[in-house]
């Protein structure tokens, strides 16, 4: 029995050695094959409580407060970052939503007089909104009525529509521009956009979606393409490898007169 229970606590040592050899060798080919554009040091459980702990003055609290005034000269504060929220860019486009009071509300609460309105005051918010909508492309269509009741043929006149990116496709410019911004410049993959569109309500497949990126190289990226490639050839070095190589040392032989040596 005494035997049987040492090769039961050795059989437990074992199996837990194993999984600890089974973790680690994960741990190592994810560290060795994982793709390099997503490290594992970046895709962290609690990013938002790290990025707000070391940035707090961008928060929500990070109001600057006004010391009283005590008459003295104010003293010499060392520079350092500036502390509170950074004001929105002037360029875009203000909407002025207003809240007044009910008009039950604006009899003074001292004389229950009427109150006038003596001010405002405006809070700006940031505020994007992303929304799919279906453009309509409407083409009026003209015909002669003379013709229409005299000749034999009527001529039918259609409105020109503007050239369109991809031509019989139903990608528009803003809507492609969305995709190769999100496969290009974002590195996102075309199954994480196509359920970016799907969350939108707008069901586009991974093979249109592959269809709107080939078709736009093909037709317009080439061409700059086409003008980087020109500007490099014209350059006079292109690229240069920094890469580190290992050299292993060695001694050199003396050399004796009337020999010549040789490396080994």
């Amino acid at each position: 029995m005494a035997q049987i229970a040492a090769l039961q606590a050795e059989n437990r040592q074992l199996s837990k050695r194993v999984v600890k050899l089974e973790e680690e060798l994960a741990l190592a080919r994810s560290h060795r094959f994982a793709p390099r554009s997503e490290k594992r040091g970046v895709r962290v459980f609690n990013e938002a409580e790290q990025v707000a702990a070391a940035d707090e003055g961008d928060g929500e609290d990070g109001a600057v407060i006004d010391l009283p005034d005590t008459g003295l000269p104010p003293a010499d504060k060392p520079e350092g970052r500036k502390r509170g929220r950074k004001p929105l860019p002037e360029n875009l486009p203000r909407e002025r939503v207003e809240y007044d009071l009910p008009d039950d509300q604006k009899a003074c609460p001292c004389c229950h007089g009427r109150m006038h309105r003596m001010g405002e005051t405006v809070t700006e918010q940031l505020h994007i909104e992303v929304k799919a909508k279906v453009l309509q492309n409407v083409r009026f269509k003209y015909a002669c009525r003379h013709c229409d009741r005299t000749g034999i043929n009527t001529p039918v006149v259609t409105a020109p529509m503007p050239a369109q990116p991809l031509p019989g496709s139903i990608v528009t410019a803003s809507t492609l521009a969305f995709a190769l911004v999100h496969k290009y410049v974002d590195g996102t993959p075309l199954y994480r956009l196509a359920q970016t569109f799907e969350r939108a309500g707008v069901p586009v497949s991974r093979g249109a979606l592959g269809h709107w990126v080939i078709g736009s190289s093909e037709t317009h990226l080439i061409r700059t393409y086409d003008a980087l490639k020109l500007r490099l050839r014209s350059q006079p070095l292109i690229h240069g490898d920094e890469t580190t190589v290992q050299v292993l040392s060695f001694k050199e032989k003396p050399v004796i007169p009337g020999f010549v040596a040789t490396p080994g």
